[in-house]
């Protein structure tokens, strides 16, 4: 009897000792805020690879770090390691890029929880482009206790309610400057992205902490867009976030060659997004 009670007590030291071990080791990163890059719908790695490059040379202790790649089965692939430097940068990418928003949010958590409960990391930042800014917007309300809190957002080129050639056309929806930017049209589902209400929906569970800076692109060609997001579906964030704790921060890079992807290419916006977050 004495000896089940001791190799009983034995069991329960033994794995109060790992399981304050693995609390130990995740607790153990203590670089700085790691910045999550998150592409959208038919982008890759390039999608966020110049804006890695242009950070990491011109923003002194800005390197990348880690590269999650999420497969078409949902399970993640990684690769290099946490080092304590002042702006490590981690890149999702997910290697079925023609997902819903839906799907990738969920892909997006599964990435997430992994730096959290894997790799010690308690707070992000996250900067996507094009749909991956449904996606996060989508991933963060749904967000369990079990992934990083996230404390700024950059959206470059957020298609939140229509896109080009999709299911909008150039000035048909307007927004209404005085009421956060409210959508005169609230563009339904498709197979890509859900429904402006059904974002809607979600924007009480959206944390309200998270600093949110919004950057769109105006090609000055009169058809106030990006050449495939429309500003009005860009502006249409700040209405679902109109009860954050810190307003939304709105720029809008007005330029001939403020196309969709020339957002992601351009140095003045990366400065834009070092300043928001740094």
């Amino acid at each position: 009897m004495k000896l089940k009670k001791y190799l009983f007590l034995m069991v329960a030291v033994l794995v109060a000792f790992v399981a304050c071990g693995v609390n130990a080791q995740a607790a153990t990163y203590a670089g700085g805020t790691p910045t999550v890059f998150v592409h959208g719908l038919q982008g890759n790695h390039g999608s966020t690879d110049t804006m890695i490059q242009d950070l990491s040379r011109r923003y002194p202790g800005t390197k990348k770090v880690m590269t999650i790649n999420v497969k078409p089965n949902g399970e993640l692939s990684t690769s290099g390691n946490f080092q304590k430097v002042k702006h490590p940068l981690v890149q999702v990418n997910f290697l079925n890029n023609s997902a819903s928003t839906t799907t990738n949010a969920h892909w997006l958590n599964k990435a997430l929880t992994y730096l959290y409960e894997k790799q010690g990391v308690q707070k992000i930042n996250i900067v996507a482009h094009s749909a991956g800014n449904v996606a996060v917007y989508q991933a963060l309300a749904a967000q369990t206790s079990h992934t990083p809190t996230t404390q700024k957002f950059v959206i470059l080129a957020g298609p939140f309610d229509g896109v080009l050639s999709l299911n909008d056309e150039a000035n048909k929806n307007k927004v209404n400057a005085k009421n956060h930017y409210k959508p005169s049209i609230m563009y339904p589902a498709n197979s890509y992205y859900p429904s402006y209400q059904q974002l809607l929906q979600l924007s009480t569970s959206f944390p309200k902490q998270v600093k949110v800076l919004n950057i769109y692109g105006n090609l000055g060609d009169g058809s106030n867009s990006d050449s495939l997001v429309t500003n009005a579906s860009s502006l249409s964030v700040n209405y679902l976030l109109r009860h954050q704790k810190t307003p939304v921060k709105n720029k809008c890079f007005k330029n001939a060659k403020a196309t969709h992807s020339g957002l992601h290419k351009s140095k003045t916006v990366d400065n834009w997004i070092a300043n928001f977050l740094w």
